[in-house]
């Protein structure tokens, strides 16, 4: 069985009750103290921490043990110690009862404390209260010394029974101090548990206030930017107070759409001209109204909500002074403890001493009458038997003023103790109700800030469908960027079905001619029996292959955006970097030219093609034609994943001109490979120029160096030469030069190949020793590069699959980020 006290807050009494383990739950408890409190006016905390007990924690064995230690530490007396120790420090728990109706503001006042003994005179015996003696035996003759004695002895007799009542009184009187100390002790440790019950309910408050004001704040600063940038965006034209164009400070009527877009739109009979076109303007103008006066409701809501709490919770000033007050009704109860010890160790013990002296003095004086009696013949027995009764009268009448003396000190100390609950009992209800008050109004706080929260996260939905229009000038370009991939897309998958299906037939139509040859000639020789038995498809044509792509339907509804150049670009932010310049649209504008070093790709890993057309006849024209336009298209497309991945970093990406690339259409003639010789050998020479002239301005940028080192000093040339090297190259690569290198396919096993960002620069590859994983980039500084020439295709001379001679560099870096 589990024996426990429970402690009522309100008047410190202890309540015993048994359980057994299994009943050891909260519900049981409550129905235990049912002959305390009803179970529906029962609050019940056990702690610290104090809190409404669980049933997993009450069968807990720690909680069984700790409760008992607080048992144990609620002896009035324990080797000197007072039993007010806090029991955090202890470990030890306790069990309170409280009343709900103790806590309304109409609850009736405790009563009086009384005392048993009642403080004042304790009832004294009387010569009547004193049994007579006994009959004197029938040999024994009545004389008149005889009675004469008697009556000193009834006389020490009645002082023995007053002593008797001091000695039990005061016994009584300090049982009834510790008993009321007790209980007083057991209010102070119920007022700390409400105290801390308190505290707990004030910190959980104010978490969730300081919680609440700091979402509050940043969702206030970035709703308020956002209506006003809503409002900017909503405007019909530009504006802008700086003069610099900026993506921050420009509405959707000066953002005019594709004329590819105008177009759809007219040809569905709407006008479309620019993105506030697309916008339900009124429709949304409204609903920022409406949010609008959203943010200005919650605003007035929070400002009352700071208020309120500043109202419930009070301020640490009110908390310090109540806390000092407590303390100060707890050193009120230790300075009584320490008084009733004292009674405890000096009077009590001195009463029953005393009251054994006359006990004694009463056996003296019946033993001196017993003598005299029986020598009354003796001349001066009388005498000296009347000298000691008198002389023992007078003793213990001194006694008993001395007694008397003392049980005042006990009845004015049990006065005391008795005020000092009656007031301990009318201070704990005042205390209760106000933290009652206090717990209510932090409950009805907490219970408007998780309405602000509520309506916080509402108005972040609401007001996100404003950020749809704020974000739309990102996300058109964002839109254009991947219409353009998708028609790249659509225009590869093509080029490489006919291109395949091509070779296909032209592999057909010389198996046919070579099948011809050989049943003209060797073949004609056989016997019947090859033909026949041995193999009787010797004579047939090959199989016809003649799949047929289906109709790609979202080609088809895809608007040819072509370039932007003319067109609203939106200035991303550029994150530092300098990896475009001029020579990037010079290089890009030539996409669609056979020659391989003025293309911007992503991957020039061109040799799954190069496959086929090794396998062509040096007069097949037109497949060849179709081989190197499904390999521009599909670098296209490679270029426009590039280009959309570049983006999405952040990186600003100039745009084409379309009216400035060159397209080679697959049906011109066939002089068409004569002015790709005449051009490649123009590139070739003007590469050649290039590079002379690169070397001589290299010579001349190392003299001016020298210059300058010689004029400024070597610090100012090791700042000139850093700045100069921290620029991403793309025209050149030199070791100490920073390159970006992107993704581009998958090489031999498996792994990726990155090639380096260029214009102009081709077949510059980053070596796979400087890489762990498959980053989405690497950006690094060049420590070594080395120049190859690739050799047949599918062997390790040629790991990037290039055409057969082709020269490119393998590049080692420093990783500087990688992502």
């Amino acid at each position: 069985m589990i024996r426990l006290r429970v402690l009522t807050a309100s008047t410190g009494a202890c309540t015993h009750i048994s359980l057994h383990p299994n009943e050891f739950t909260y519900s049981t408890i409550q129905s235990r103290l049912v002959a305390v409190l009803p179970v529906n006016d029962q609050i019940i905390l056990i702690g610290p921490p104090y809190k409404v007990p669980k049933d997993s924690l009450l069968r807990n064995n720690e909680t069984i043990s700790a409760l008992r230690l607080g048992d144990e530490e609620d002896e009035l007396i324990q080797n000197g110690r007072h039993s007010l120790e806090p029991a955090e420090r202890t470990g030890s728990k306790r069990i309170f009862l409280f009343s709900k109706r103790a806590l309304a503001n109409n609850a009736p006042e405790p009563p009086d404390c009384v005392l048993d003994p009642a403080p004042g005179p304790l009832p004294m015996p009387t010569q009547s209260d004193i049994p007579p003696p006994p009959p004197s035996p029938s040999d024994v003759v009545e004389t008149p010394l005889r009675n004469a004695l008697e009556l000193y002895v009834r006389q020490l007799m009645l002082d023995v029974a007053k002593g008797r009542v001091y000695a039990d009184g005061a016994d009584l009187r300090l049982a009834a101090c510790r008993k009321c100390l007790s209980e007083m002790v057991a209010i102070a440790h119920a007022l700390r548990a409400a105290v801390s019950n308190l505290s707990d309910h004030r910190a959980g408050a104010v978490r969730q206030r300081t919680q609440f004001s700091s979402d509050f704040v940043d969702a206030a600063s970035f709703y308020m930017g956002l209506l006003q940038k809503f409002e900017l965006r909503a405007g019909e034209g530009y504006v802008d107070e700086t003069n610099t164009f900026s993506v921050e400070n420009e509405s959707l009527g000066s953002v005019p759409l594709h004329p590819s877009l105008v177009a759809a739109a007219r040809s569905s009979g709407r006008m479309m001209e620019t993105l506030l076109d697309t916008v339900p303007l009124d429709r949304e103008k409204a609903w920022a109204n409406k949010c609008q006066t959203a943010h200005e409701r919650l605003t007035a809501s929070a400002e009352d909500l700071e208020a309120a709490f500043g109202t419930a919770v009070g301020t640490s000033s009110g908390w310090n002074e109540e806390a000092q007050e407590d303390l100060a009704a707890e050193e009120i109860i230790k300075m009584l403890i320490s008084e009733v010890e004292d009674a405890d160790n000096r009077i009590r013990f001195s009463q029953s001493e005393k009251n054994d002296i006359l006990a004694s003095n009463q056996s003296e004086a019946t033993r001196i009458m017993s003598t005299a009696v029986r020598n009354e013949s003796k001349e001066g027995r009388a005498e000296s038997a009347f000298s000691s009764l008198e002389e023992m009268a007078k003793s213990s009448s001194s006694i008993l003023m001395t007694m008397e003396s003392d049980d005042n000190i006990l009845s004015q100390l049990s006065q005391r103790v008795a005020d000092a609950k009656s007031a301990a009992m009318k201070r704990m209800k005042s205390r209760l109700r106000h933290i009652s008050v206090a717990q209510s109004e932090i409950a009805r706080v907490t219970s408007s800030v998780s309405v602000l929260q509520h309506a916080l996260l509402q108005l972040k939905t609401d007001i996100g469908h404003l950020e749809h229009v704020v974000e739309l000038p990102s996300s058109y370009q964002s839109f254009l960027t991947e219409i353009q991939r998708r028609r790249a897309y659509c225009n590869a998958y093509k080029s490489i079905f006919d291109a395949t299906l091509e070779r296909l037939n032209v592999m057909r139509a010389d198996e046919i001619k070579l099948r011809e040859a050989f049943l003209r000639g060797p073949g004609k020789h056989l016997m019947p029996a090859f033909y026949e038995i041995f193999v009787p498809t010797l004579a047939t044509s090959p199989a016809v292959f003649s799949p047929q792509l289906p109709d790609m339907l979202e080609f088809q509804t895809l608007p040819n955006v072509g370039s932007q150049s003319t067109q609203y670009n939106s200035s991303s932010t550029e994150s530092g970097s300098t990896l475009m310049s001029s020579q990037v649209r010079e290089m890009e504008s030539n996409v669609d030219t056979k020659d391989q070093s003025v293309l911007v790709s992503a991957d020039e890993n061109s040799g799954n093609y190069d496959v086929m057309m090794q396998t062509m006849s040096q007069g097949d024209v037109a497949p060849r034609r179709k081989d190197d336009k499904a390999e521009r298209a599909t670098l296209k497309y490679e270029n426009a994943v590039l280009r959309q991945k570049l983006e999405q970093a952040g990186v600003k990406v100039p745009y084409i001109d379309s009216h400035t690339t060159t397209t080679i259409h697959p049906d011109e003639n066939d002089s068409m490979d004569q002015r790709h010789k005449e051009q490649h050998r123009k590139i070739s020479s003007l590469e050649a120029e290039l590079e002379r002239v690169q070397k001589e301005l290299e010579a001349a940028r190392v003299a001016s160096a020298q210059k300058e080192a010689a004029n400024l000093g070597p610090n100012s040339d090791l700042e000139t030469t850093q700045q100069r090297s921290d620029k991403i190259s793309h025209t050149s690569f030199e070791v100490g030069d920073i390159g970006l290198f992107m993704p581009t396919g998958r090489g031999r096993g498996g792994k990726r190949i990155y090639l380096a960002f260029h214009s102009s620069c081709p077949h510059r590859y980053l070596s796979p020793d400087c890489i762990d994983g498959s980053p989405d980039f690497v950006l690094g500084r060049i420590v070594y590069q080395e120049e190859f020439v690739a050799g047949a295709l599918n062997t390790t001379r040629n790991p990037f699959g290039l055409h057969v001679g082709t020269k490119f560099w393998v590049l080692t870096v420093e990783v500087v980020k990688k992502g």
